[in-house]
């Protein structure tokens, strides 16, 4: 089902997944994976996924990239939960899994807290991706909140060659 919205301004990828609503209690879930690493909950959201892919019907992709973290944010968090979640998601399905074929060549600020307006201009041209001549690429995140950082992915997963784009995250915001 296409939105709207969509419809009026087409998203930069040509499907998008999601297993839940970021709300009360995924968006505890969510948390408790990302900044205290909770692996438990991260199963979990990637169990949610794998369901709610199974139950979608979508045609799999050639292969799975995750949305990366720049070096430093990686550091300090100690993993990648995109990593973490397109890891699981490559082993139930048996699709490889690219963790270096889309880099962040720039620090950017935490997209939390910012409008739409300010996570734009914060990510814009922050990724670039190796060749992937033809390929059908799913990009893993866990959470899809304005688009915005997929979005910036998605544009350079283009033009690095892909032929579609799926987005598939373990929850999205509601829309307000």
């Amino acid at each position: 089902m296409v939105c709207g919205a969509c419809l009026r301004r087409p998203p930069a990828w040509n499907e998008a997944l999601a297993a839940l609503v970021y709300e009360y209690p995924v968006d505890q879930l969510v948390q408790q994976f990302k900044f205290q690493r909770s692996l438990a909950c991260g199963q979990l959201l990637a169990d949610e996924m794998v369901r709610f892919v199974n139950q979608s019907g979508t045609a799999l992709p050639d292969v799975l990239i995750p949305v990366p973290l720049h070096f430093t944010r990686r550091f300090w968090r100690g993993f990648n939960q995109a990593e973490f979640l397109a890891r699981r998601l490559g082993s139930r399905y048996k699709i490889p899994v690219l963790v270096n074929q889309l880099q962040r060549t720039r620090r950017t600020s935490a997209q939390s807290g910012l409008d739409r307006r300010a996570r734009k201009k914060n990510i814009r041209g922050a990724f670039s991706c190796r060749q992937l001549a033809n390929a059908r690429v799913a990009l893993v995140d866990d959470v899809l909140t304005t688009g915005t950082t997929l979005a910036e992915c998605a544009l350079a997963v283009r033009a690095a060659g892909a032929s579609n784009i799926a987005v598939w995250v373990a929850a999205r915001v509601p829309k307000s």
